[in-house]
């Protein structure tokens, strides 16, 4: 007899992630935010999401101690909070999403920084000294300084190149981090980047490096189609150049043919 007709017949699986488990250090935690996370946009309540504790069980399983355990956990690190209505005897859980998304990014980070090498961090720091190593074009130089100059009148923010090169590696060009960090424009597009986000003061540290991240990312993916446009129309230009024919070449080598004088005509003259 087959039980998995017996199986799904005790109720609805739900979705886990384990990574919120490992970084919030117990499962169980990890477990009751993934439910919280669920809920999050299927009520219009600001306090958020109602449930009771038989309810919660039913959902994931915990019991109550457990249930109360997970809590404490997560309104400590500010994930959830919760808003209890004594005349209705009612709990509300609410997901912090804000809260949320910079907790994240510290593990993911402090994640990345756990599993490289101090050599790997040596490395990084010796390449990302790149950047300041001025260029011939002086165009560039004098336009990208004038600009750097006028952002100098808003708040500087500078990120923690470390911390940046981290972010990166967790991107497609993982391997190429010392490029992007290596841009002879990174400091011009910092200064566009702080003069976009100048009156944005609810933004943290930690969300001004991801924004970061992905800026100069993208400023990395269009300094590489514009190389490849401009290897393109030299080959192309390469290729039509080698096509190209003198009008004279049509006629081939000129036939050398021999003096008059020299051709025996056999009594005929």
């Amino acid at each position: 007899m087959s039980h998995i007709l017996s199986l799904r017949g005790t109720g609805q699986p739900i979705a886990y992630f384990p990574k919120l488990g490992k970084y919030i250090g117990c499962v169980k935690a990890g477990i009751f935010l993934g439910q919280m996370v669920f809920w999050s946009d299927k009520t219009d309540s600001p306090l958020g999401v109602y449930k009771t504790s038989d309810q919660i069980e039913e959902e994931t399983g915990l019991s109550y101690r457990e249930q109360v355990s997970a809590r404490k956990k997560l309104v400590a690190l500010g994930l959830i909070s919760e808003t209890y209505k004594r005349l209705d005897h009612r709990l509300y859980f609410k997901f912090n999403e804000e809260r949320f998304d910079e907790w994240l990014s510290e593990m993911i980070l402090a994640n990345l920084q756990s599993v490289i090498s101090p050599t790997d961090e040596s490395a990084v720091r010796e390449q990302t000294k790149a950047q300041f190593v001025p260029t011939e074009n002086t165009t560039d130089i004098n336009t990208h300084s004038n600009a750097h100059a006028e952002n100098q009148n808003v708040d500087s923010w500078t990120p923690d190149l470390e911390q940046l090169a981290f972010a990166l590696k967790t991107t497609k060009y993982s391997q190429r981090v010392s490029e992007i960090l290596g841009m002879a424009d990174f400091q011009f597009h910092l200064g566009n980047f702080n003069a976009h986000h100048e009156n944005n003061h609810q933004i943290t540290n930690n969300q001004k490096l991801r924004k970061f991240a992905q800026w100069i990312f993208q400023e990395f993916e269009k300094q590489l189609a514009k190389a490849e446009r401009e290897a393109t129309k030299t080959k192309t230009h390469t290729t039509e150049k080698q096509n190209s024919r003198n009008v004279n070449d049509a006629w081939g080598e000129v036939q050398q043919y021999a003096p008059a004088s020299d051709i025996d005509c056999g009594g005929l003259l």
